[in-house]
């Protein structure tokens, strides 16, 4: 597989637009709940010929600090090119029950970001497990967006 390599974004960028420093930003991947694997399989691989490019389960004890769900959600990540998605298994999942769904964003120092989420009073999700920090924040709407560190 070929993959496109895109130019890293400057850092802190000063704006005219906003009259201060920008923090750059790249998307990262959206995530969305399908009731089982061969549904995922059939429209993610089959239907938009994405590629299965990792497969992982999320503890419940993550699970239920991010998203209220107490059971371990597995998890498949179909993506080509600069598009992903992450798919998460739960078959009891409607819209109204589960919150997994979000979307992610690549930030080039998290830190100041989760600063300034908390200068605009934007709400901020923090899951943790021994090996592992996941951020979220919420826009003001309820939306969730998963902030990671730019690699």
């Amino acid at each position: 597989m070929r993959r496109t390599r895109y130019p890293d974004p400057p850092t802190g960028v000063y704006s005219y637009l906003t009259n201060h420093v920008q923090y750059p930003m790249l998307f990262n991947h959206v995530a969305i709940v399908n009731a089982s694997i061969e549904q995922a399989e059939k429209f993610y691989g089959q239907f938009l010929e994405l590629e299965k490019s990792r497969e992982y389960t999320v503890t419940s004890e993550l699970a239920n600090q991010l998203f209220n769900v107490n059971n371990d959600i597995q998890a498949i990540v179909y993506e080509k090119n600069s598009i992903r998605f992450e798919i998460f298994i739960y078959p009891e999942s409607t819209p109204e029950n589960t919150d997994i769904r979000h979307s992610a964003l690549y930030v080039d120092d998290l830190t100041a970001f989760l600063d300034r989420a908390r200068q605009f009073e934007v709400e901020h999700i923090t899951g943790r497990i021994p090996d592992k920090t996941v951020h979220f924040i919420k826009d003001y709407s309820g939306n969730k967006i998963e902030v990671k560190q730019k690699p």
